[in-house]
């Protein structure tokens, strides 16, 4: 729940307020942004001149959303996204802790003179902003969102489709609502939505429907081709090179859930998927029970998240990091046996 005090600050910076930046993080997700337009919906209903912008672009399994067509994209049109983050009055942080997750629109964001608002879930939240709404035990950002446009005074204006850009949010960052993350408020939440006309159903199919043949044959190529299972340190690991994801013609989303096939890999309790890009490789680290793969990609890989879901990214080559993965499967399943050890 978002606590009325929580928006005092909020509330004062958005009444003075004429022209708002809304940014999300680099490699955007349905959670960043689907709350993304969701609040620029609310804002501009409000009067407010609103400019959502991210440093890439989203997955395409998210071109259903509607305004993501005029999101500012800062890879492509970085002078228009640096006009916006300069002449916004308030700036809002959605779905990331730190402006290092904005990638290259990092430097522009920390040029901008406007008020910086924060919603997140993430947890060890940086100091940068004025106010913020932030709870690392919700299940997402979207869910939280809901609190804070309650909090001023819009729910009612809340339809189908708002409903609809919160909800995406919140099914993708909860595994379809099978992580522990999820509450009996996230059920409340959805429970509000569907009263006001979310078709959750069609939700679903427009991010897990229909799936490009190329998409498929890459999953299947990554399980066949790239996943590496360690039963006696219950990890799995997958990995994807540049050539792989050119040989299927790799788009933006084409890998999302692959960390999660690995995970579902009987008596694994650690996964984690590594992909090449041209100037880095990006990891998702996911885990059942109690080992940290927050704790673990932040120590090993300068990454962060959740206590079960988190990133990380290296500037070695693929083969150095799936070696320095290798390596560290002794640790990693000290401490799983660590974290099932007996209390007391």
């Amino acid at each position: 729940m978002v606590d009325a005090s929580d928006l005092v600050e909020f509330k004062r910076h958005l009444d003075g307020a004429h022209h708002i930046a809304i940014t999300s993080h680099r490699s955007p997700d349905a959670d960043a942004v689907g709350t993304s337009l969701a609040l620029a919906r609310f804002l501009s209903a409000t009067g407010k001149e609103v400019t959502c912008l991210l440093p890439d672009a989203p997955d395409e399994a998210l071109d259903w959303m509607p305004g993501v067509e005029d999101i500012v994209l800062f890879e492509r049109d970085p002078g228009k996204a640096q006009d916006a983050l300069h002449r916004a009055d308030v700036l809002f942080a959605l779905d990331y802790n730190g402006l290092n997750r904005l990638g290259p629109m990092a430097d522009a964001a920390r040029t901008a003179t406007g008020t910086w608002l924060m919603v997140d879930h993430h947890m060890g939240p940086e100091d940068f902003p004025t106010a913020r709404v932030h709870d690392a035990r919700c299940s997402s950002t979207a869910e939280l969102l809901w609190g804070v446009i309650a909090g001023l005074g819009g729910k009612d204006a809340v339809d189908a489709t708002s409903a609809s850009l919160l909800y995406a949010g919140m099914m993708t960052d909860t595994g379809s609502f099978r992580f522990s993350s999820v509450s009996s408020e996230t059920h409340r939440v959805i429970a509000d939505m569907m009263d006001r006309g979310l078709d959750h159903t069609a939700v679903h199919e427009a991010i897990f429907g229909e799936q490009p043949m190329d998409r498929m044959k890459l999953h299947a190529f990554a399980v066949v081709e790239r996943m590496e299972v360690y039963p006696e340190f219950q990890t799995a690991f997958v990995h994807l090179t540049a050539d792989d994801m050119a040989r299927f013609h790799y788009r933006a989303g084409y890998t999302e859930g692959l960390v999660n096939k690995a995970l579902g890999v009987a008596g694994v309790k650690v996964a984690v998927f590594a992909k090449e890009s041209t100037d880095r490789v990006k990891m998702s680290f996911r885990s059942v029970g109690d080992f940290s793969v927050r704790d673990f990609a932040e120590q090993h890989f300068d990454g962060g998240g959740h206590h079960n879901a988190a990133g990380g990214a290296s500037t070695e080559s693929i083969g150095v990091v799936m070696a320095r993965l290798r390596g560290l499967l002794p640790e990693i399943a000290a401490g799983i046996q660590a974290t099932e050890a007996p209390k007391g």
